[in-house]
């Protein structure tokens, strides 16, 4: 029996964070334009705020962290989507989590009673001492724009598909210009097309794992410097739709459990149960033996830790319950060197 894992040890030696690689919540789609069979035009000046599907998702999402988890500290992109998600996770924890922090309006400072931490960076709102995550959302990621127009053209035209494939009722529900939370439940459908033809860039994809990669390795690092034995935490990574899945691309390694035979990554998106659905995450769980490494250096990571992950999307895990998986941290860490370089010329 491995003694260092009974509950006396962990209590003395362990340290333990679990970080979470997931999505922001479903949002309203923006302003739309739907060209119908007859030639009209419907247009739609929607907002992209957090629907009240993914406001609950994500609160939800914030009910999941084990017991033994003493703080969350929820990361994500400059995206207002991304700060809203993570302030619904806190909202989530029912007060268990999270301080009242000072928020600046205008240069005014307001005490808020709002349970946060990091990602809560929106305009005309920044939480004292937060850093959002680097290049997890398409604006900072460093993708062109003539790339993420094209993508957007794409999720914009298979939305035009659907809406004229349906029968008159229904199309009619949907152009309505009260039911934006319809839109944006087909707009999520239709995205899932878009983001599939995006990764087949593999420039962009790349990028993507990058990025994903450095937030990831820098929460690594926020684990030995910040989380100490008895105070288990868990930093939830907060991207946009296809981060995590181009990380998962290069670094994902599935072990058949039958056969013994890993691969990395995969050829198509469906391989690993499609993309990430709302308040769902590949949840990595870090036990690090405080006894052997210096926390101070990064390097030691893999020599002092003990690393478990999962899938919490349960369908995910159907499609996957033959496979064990991990990450290869060597590729992980070659591609977070890629985005710190990449960052640093800037």
């Amino acid at each position: 029996m491995r003694t260092e894992y009974t509950p006396e040890f962990k209590e003395k030696f362990t340290a333990t964070t679990y970080i979470d690689l997931t999505r922001h919540g479903n949002r309203f789609g923006g302003p739309i334009k739907i060209k119908l069979e007859n030639g009209q035009v419907a247009e739609f000046e929607d907002t992209q705020e957090l629907t009240p599907e993914g406001i609950e998702a994500s609160r939800g999402f914030g009910t999941t962290f084990p017991k033994e988890v003493a703080l969350v500290h929820p990361r994500g992109g400059d995206e207002k989507r991304h700060g809203q998600t993570g302030e619904h996770i806190m909202a989530g924890t029912g007060g268990k989590y999270g301080k009242k922090v000072v928020v600046t309006h205008e240069g005014e400072k307001i005490i808020t009673e709002r349970d946060v931490a990091a990602p809560v960076l929106t305009k005309g709102d920044k939480v004292k001492g937060s850093r959002a995550g680097k290049g997890t959302d398409y604006k900072s990621s460093g993708m062109s724009k003539e790339f993420l127009g094209s993508i957007r053209n794409l999720i914009n035209s298979e939305l035009t598909r659907m809406v004229n494939s349906m029968p008159g009722s229904a199309q009619h529900q949907i152009l309505n210009p009260e039911n934006r939370e319809l839109r944006a439940k087909l707009r999520e459908q239709a995205q899932v097309m878009g983001l599939k033809e995006a990764m087949k860039n593999e420039e962009t994809t790349k990028l993507a794992a990058e990025n994903e990669a450095y937030e990831l390795m820098h929460v690594v690092e926020l684990s030995r410097r910040g989380v100490k034995v008895g105070e288990t935490k868990a930093i939830p990574i907060v991207g946009s739709g296809m981060f995590a899945e181009s990380l998962f691309k290069y670094a994902l390694v599935r072990k058949d459990k039958n056969t013994g035979v890993e691969k990395i990554g995969f050829d198509d998106i469906d391989e690993i149960g499609g993309f990430t659905k709302q308040g769902t995450s590949l949840r990595i769980k870090l036990d690090r033996d405080t006894r052997i490494g210096d926390d101070r250096k990064l390097d030691d990571f893999t020599k002092d830790t003990f690393i478990s992950y999962e899938f919490t999307d349960p369908e995910r895990a159907a499609v996957l319950k033959n496979v064990g998986i991990s990450l290869d941290w060597n590729k992980v860490m070659d591609l977070s060197r890629a985005a710190e370089q990449r960052f640093a010329k800037k």
